[in-house]
């Protein structure tokens, strides 16, 4: 089946053209329930007819997972700071629809202008139609929020992907059937491409409504030029020899100006140098040299440093779908340096302001909690390095922090509103109880009222405690609780609300 794409050209030339054209081929072609199996298959006979398809695909993949999990987390940690600084959330709602679709169509064109293969992927993202995202503001915040990782303190070795109900069915189907490895990367690189165009379209476009330049998107640059082809005998009986040969001409000319933008690009996933210049080569790894596999190094550094967490497996070897598919830890996030605090569990979906908590606490990990008075200004909170307090609330904001436990939620609030209820606590630099509550119903999206009623019924609780112990204290042995208590003097202590 002969499908003709838009070109990636007019992206540049004319954007509102070629948007059009785009949405008039997805109406066309792709608007229907069983859109994702044409798109697979599309793919499939593609790469069935490439000389060198099936290799190609498997020696890039790995590539596109790495690569796809550092643009997710460089887009996480802008998005945090643009929610939590920039009132991100209201200045796009109430931007209007041709100013929000501005800002859509630059990302799109930018994006898809790159590499033919980020072109392509538009067929497989409905999500990203142009005339419903800019008029739904609340769509393309959506669509932003499921690519944003649950911890940006680390780039993941899995990309988080999109959910959409047609894609999710068919690749369940797909994965349950008998599959060949050429069946199987094609699925998955059909998928990771799908994840990859949307998280790009939304960091590009994030990046343009705060007026910043886009962010770097290195596309490796191929070993060889892009060939001049004959028209294709499948075309030629779709528009005919003459239109045919004008469009090789032109699908030619698109594909030599990607090529010159393109960069050679360090295979060690933890450098991310390219070569500036087509004259500027690295070198190449020498066994995979003499099996047509092209693994550049822009250094001997980089090599060894690539050796035995990645390359040491497939160097010089056949490859198949299982090897590549084996995930990788991304080198800057070693086994030394998982994150203390874990991904959620049980269908948890963290809020955007517990995801900056998270990577806060995570990429400094000797702070327990990090609050914020009413002016939106943080303050570092430790119990105390090696004390009862200090282990027993890192055991309840775990909880809290991976399942969304209301429970927990309410112990951690009150804890803390008794520690800065404390006279000893001179230094609180605005952090009240009013503006804990208010903080943590932002995290857990939990109510204000219900939220309060959890700190003033524990709070009850202690108060009826023949020791007056705190709801941290009550499992903590005598010795701990009335040493702690000559310390910090929390049986004096009383939790109110300035606010009802």
């Amino acid at each position: 089946m002969t499908i003709l794409f838009p070109l990636p050209k007019d992206a540049r030339n004319d954007p509102l053209k070629w948007n059009a054209d785009w949405e008039v081929f997805i109406d066309s072609n792709f608007a229907q329930p069983n859109s994702p199996a044409l798109c697979f298959n599309t793919e499939l006979e593609a790469l069935r007819d490439s000389q060198n398809g099936l290799k190609d695909k498997l020696e890039d993949y790995q590539t596109f997972v790495s690569s796809t999990c550092t643009i997710q987390r460089g887009l996480t940690c802008e998005a945090l700071d643009h929610f939590a600084d920039d009132d991100f959330e209201n200045k796009w709602m109430l931007a209007g629809a041709d100013e929000r679709g501005k800002h859509i169509l630059g990302a799109l064109a930018a994006v898809c202008s790159k590499a033919r293969n980020l072109h392509v992927a538009r067929a497989y993202c409905p999500e990203i139609r142009l005339m419903s995202l800019s008029r739904d503001g609340k769509a393309f915040l959506s669509l932003l929020k499921s690519v944003m990782l649950e911890d940006a303190s680390f780039i993941p070795s899995e990309p988080k992907s999109v959910p959409n109900a047609a894609w999710d069915a068919f690749s369940g189907l797909q994965k349950l059937s008998s599959q060949t490895d050429e069946e199987r990367i094609t699925l998955a690189t059909v998928l990771l491409m799908r994840t990859k165009l949307i998280s790009l379209v939304v960091h590009f476009t994030m990046r343009s409504f705060f007026e910043k330049e886009a962010p770097p998107l290195d596309v490796q640059k191929p070993d060889q030029k892009p060939q001049r082809a004959s028209p294709r005998p499948e075309l030629i009986e779709v528009v005919g020899f003459k239109a045919a040969k004008a469009r090789m001409k032109e699908e030619k000319a698109g594909a030599m100006d990607m090529y010159r933008e393109q960069l050679d690009s360090c295979s060690y996933a933890g450098c991310g140098k390219t070569a500036p210049k087509p004259s500027v080569r690295f070198s190449r790894c020498t066994r995979c040299a003499k099996i047509e596999r092209s693994v550049p190094y822009c250094s001997r550094e980089c090599q060894r440093a690539d050796w035995n967490g990645h390359h040491k497996a497939i160097c010089g070897k056949t490859l198949t779908f299982d090897i590549v598919s084996a995930s990788v830890e991304h080198p800057t996030h070693g086994s030394s340096s998982r994150p203390h605090i874990g991904l959620p569990i049980d269908g948890f979906r963290r809020s955007i302001p517990l995801v900056n908590q998270v990577t806060l606490l995570n990429l400094n990990p000797t702070v327990d909690y990090y609050l914020w008075n009413a002016d939106n200004e943080p303050t570092r909170f430790n119990f105390g390095p090696d004390t009862y307090a200090h282990f027993k609330f890192r055991e309840v904001r775990e909880e809290a922090m991976r399942a969304g436990d209301v429970n927990r939620v309410g112990e951690m609030a009150h804890s803390l509103c008794v520690f800065f209820s404390l006279d000893r606590m001179q230094d609180k630099r605005g952090v009240t109880p009013d503006t804990i509550v208010a903080q943590m119903v932002r995290e857990y999206e939990v109510e204000t009222e219900v939220l309060k009623k959890q700190v003033l019924d524990l709070q009850m609780v202690q108060d009826y405690d023949s020791l007056h112990r705190p709801a941290l204290f009550w499992g903590a042995p005598l010795r701990v609780w009335e040493n702690d208590n000559r310390v910090f003097n929390l049986s004096e202590t009383r939790v109110t609300f300035d606010s009802p």
